[in-house]
């Protein structure tokens, strides 16, 4: 198995890092697609989908061939079916995960993450489900073989939040309130504009960025584990997705929605997480109007943005200007590139 890049490399380094990506769904293919046309310091061993086959070999891939397979004929059944022995095979740097959340159990991703630190390989993931329910036991896996795990992609796509808040040495975060869910502020905007709810679930099923069952994004599921996500890792809580108090977009009816855009302000699936003077913390999820004086106003379709607020008075809030699975591929991206300069664990 390799080692693990534990040194700086800087950011002119020609490093690049053997990839093996797990899962070929919008947003695999969405990473694929960015290789193909951006380029990235990747050379792809292999990729392991559910439903379109898997295609391993330690000589390596051009992205755009595997894309295209995926997106006609399949990758067909080539090489081991174990993952363990996947990663024997094509003795990959990084695992980059795509599998779909499940927010229940973490699983099957979860334990390919588990089997991926285990053998000393670096792990990028956009699942926000088992970072929740394994975050402690990832990091002890982590820390006793050297690689690293990262999740940019986890929370607001491509917009490095966690990066940005391990440079404020010291300072502990207190609050965090944020728009995290892109399907449900489309859907409460096309309410807001006068069209329907359906109409702007179809938008965002369009634009590949709502969930494959769309409860997760309109009954706040999704913006309740990004929120157990950001308490367990920014505050040492140990929140589980169900511990986060939630309503969804149900909870408010179509002419409120028309009444408060008509005073000016719109409404969004909004998202709090208080870490208390008792050091209880306390998160919830629930539609609510956000007012023009509100940091968060300028939001508009599928962008979301957080606030934070830490003990040492900063207070700071982080806008999206894109969104969407593009942008979730640029994350991707953006932790392998962290990874090849040797970044800190976040």
């Amino acid at each position: 198995m390799n080692q693990p890049v534990t040194e700086p490399l800087g950011p002119t380094s020609s490093k690049r890092l053997r990839t093996l990506l797990l899962g070929a769904g919008s947003l695999g293919r969405a990473f694929l697609r960015r290789l193909r046309d951006q380029g990235a310091p990747v050379d792809l061993v292999g990729v392991v989908t559910a439903h379109h086959g898997r295609r391993l070999d330690p000589a390596g891939f051009e992205a755009g061939a595997l894309l295209g397979l995926i997106e006609t004929e399949g990758l067909g059944e080539h090489g081991p079916n174990d993952f363990k022995k996947m990663l024997e095979l094509t003795k990959p740097d990084v695992v980059v995960e795509c599998i779909p959340q499940n927010i229940r159990s973490g699983e099957p991703a979860l334990g390919y993450m588990r089997t991926t630190l285990d053998q000393g390989v670096h792990l990028v993931t956009a699942n926000k489900a088992p970072i929740v329910l394994g975050y402690r036991d990832l990091l002890h896996r982590a820390s006793r073989t050297g690689a690293k795990f990262r999740f940019e992609a986890t929370v607001l796509d491509g917009l490095p939040i966690f990066t940005f808040l391990s440079q404020l040495q010291g300072a502990k975060v207190t609050r965090v309130r944020g728009v995290l869910n892109a399907t449900s502020s489309v859907v409460l905007e096309s309410v807001q504009l006068g069209s329907t709810r359906s109409r702007g679930l179809a938008r965002a099923q369009a634009q590949g960025i709502a969930e494959a069952d769309s409860v997760l994004d309109l009954d706040g599921w999704d913006a309740a584990a990004k929120l157990a996500l950001l308490a367990n890792v920014w505050m040492g809580g140990a929140l589980r997705i169900v511990d986060v108090a939630r309503s969804g977009c149900d909870s408010v009816k179509d002419e409120k929605i028309r009444l408060s855009a008509e005073a000016g302000a719109h409404y969004r699936l909004v998202g709090e997480v208080v870490r208390q003077n008792d050091g209880i913390i306390r998160a919830q999820v629930e539609p609510a109007a956000i007012e023009p004086n509100d940091p968060l106003y300028s939001l508009k379709g599928s962008c979301g943005g957080l606030t934070v607020e830490t003990d040492q008075g900063h207070q700071f809030t982080l806008l999206q200007q894109v969104a969407g699975i593009d942008d979730a591929a640029a994350g991707l991206v953006h932790d392998i590139k962290a990874l090849v300069a040797g970044l800190p664990q976040v």
